[in-house]
């Protein structure tokens, strides 16, 4: 996947979040590592001399630098041996072995000259500077007995270190910081790319190449640690946090709109019904349905509060809770389920005496009824098309609620009966595979899909408060 400059600004301005927070935790831990639980470093070093014109009479093939260089190499190489380091700690009497010595001295080259440094780091002052002046007054005498020839001058001798050498604590939590920014963002484009959830309408828009007639924002207002977590999870992770299964109507995602509710959820509503009346023209009355891919994604929701809209309008409205299984528009309107569509379907019922006046004007509602036993062959069957024709004749708008396509396949036999169909899904809950198994089902059956709404929009508090500074109406 190939990511437009334009996609990697807005994925960062997406996660800017964690990565802060990550940073910040990179930040914090490489300087508390360094501050307290490194100890601190004390470095002495001494620099020698070597005079490489060991004879004069000597014909020296090589040039005179390429000469030094590999004879100063091979001195410190005589200092690297473990009879050099025995020496030492015979000399200093200190609690080192050959291989403590061997990790904590450091014999370098100065500047490929004849020079070189033998610098000594402990964590004592005083054991780096006993160390080092004992390699000073040793070395000398060590080259020299094994190449008589050789002439070792000290030229800058060892001195008590006054201040601890390490550990860098501003630099290396600067490092720290830099490394925990950089993984961050590739864990952002990471994630993003195992993501699998639908992510936002431009998001649906590529993917599907249908719409998106309603934004609907999420009920919580600003996002809770729950709501957060959520989004910045990938998969499965994600549908834990959010329990599927669990939300009861009214609950944490969504409610039903009313004279108190927020203007950005109300005028949200709204646009879609304004989207929704030009996408289906057609005389007489309009029949939609309202599916989603799976449960919780806010259909039954979007279902009641589309109805309330459309009937502020002046439009008669008829509400239809075709879920015979679990359908839930009563508990919006505070009505029992029962008697209901199925009631009428199995004759036991007349419409009169089960569609029930809402305490919104020119809207009704017909609740699902008794739970039958073959809620998909009732819901097919000859006399829901004869009672969807007769209904027609007496409302402007019936909105039917349906069971998730994905969970059952009652929805199917509806398809025939309707002009038009939306579907809900949930931002950052949804995943595009239940979409794109949702869609190859709704293709089987020729159904003329309208559009998407998408639910739980992440609001931006500027874009809110300026909305409703600008919009908001004596009426609202």
């Amino acid at each position: 996947m190939e990511f437009t400059l334009a996609q990697v600004i807005k994925l960062l301005y997406k996660r800017l979040l964690w990565i802060v927070l990550f940073t910040a935790l990179a930040i914090a831990a490489t300087f508390a590592v360094n501050k307290y639980l490194i100890s601190e470093s004390y470095t002495a070093s001494v620099q020698f001399y070597v005079n490489t014109q060991d004879s004069q009479t000597q014909k020296i093939d090589l040039n005179e630098l390429n000469y030094a260089q590999k004879v100063v190499n091979t001195y410190i190489n005589f200092l690297k041996t473990k009879v050099f380091y025995n020496m030492l700690i015979e000399q200093t009497r200190l609690p080192y072995t050959v291989d403590m010595l061997r990790d904590c001295i450091r014999i370098t080259v100065v500047s490929n000259t004849e020079i070189f440094q033998v610098s000594v780091t402990t964590n004592s002052a005083s054991d780096s500077f006993e160390l080092a002046k004992a390699i000073e007054n040793i070395a000398p005498g060590f080259i020299k007995s094994i190449k008589n020839t050789t002439e070792i001058s000290v030229v800058d001798p060892v001195v008590m270190p006054k201040q601890p050498s390490g550990p860098h604590v501003l630099l290396n939590t600067a490092i720290g910081g830099l490394i925990g920014f950089v993984l961050s963002v590739i864990l952002a484009f990471i994630w993003e790319l195992i993501d699998v959830n639908v992510k936002d309408e431009e998001d649906i828009k590529q993917r599907y190449n249908k719409p998106v007639i309603g934004n609907i924002p999420s009920y919580q207002g600003n996002d809770t640690v729950r709501e957060k977590l959520r989004r910045l999870l990938p998969g499965i992770i994600k549908n834990r946090l959010s329990g599927r299964g669990k939300a009861k109507s009214g609950g944490r995602y969504d409610k039903i709109i009313d004279d108190n509710s927020k203007f950005i959820i109300t005028e949200a509503y709204r646009a879609l019904r304004s989207n929704l009346r030009y996408t289906l023209r057609k005389d007489g009355c309009k029949i939609i349905m309202i599916n989603s891919p799976m449960p919780e994604d806010g259909k039954s929701t979007t279902c009641a509060n589309l109805g309330i809209t459309m009937a502020q309008t002046g439009a008669k409205v008829l509400l239809i809770d075709c879920d015979l299984r679990k359908g839930k528009l009563h508990r919006f309107f505070n009505f029992k389920s029962m008697p209901g569509l199925s009631d009428i379907l199995s004759g036991l019922a007349s419409e009169t005496e089960v569609i029930r006046n809402t305490a919104y004007k020119n809207l009704y509602l017909l609740p699902m009824g008794s739970k039958p036993p073959n809620p998909a062959e009732m819901l097919a069957s000859i006399h829901m098309e004869e009672l969807i024709a007769k209904l027609a004749k007496s409302y402007d708008y019936i909105i039917i609620d349906t069971p998730p396509v994905n969970v059952v396949s009652d929805v199917i036999g509806l398809v025939k009966l309707v002009d038009g169909m939306l579907i809900v899904v949930r931002q950052a809950v949804t995943s595009h595979s239940n979409i794109a198994s949702a869609l190859s089902k709704y293709e089987l059956v020729n159904a003329n899909i309208l559009g998407f709404v998408l639910n739980g929009v992440i609001r931006k508090q500027g874009l809110k408060s300026k909305s409703g500074y600008y919009y908001r109406s004596k009426d609202d």
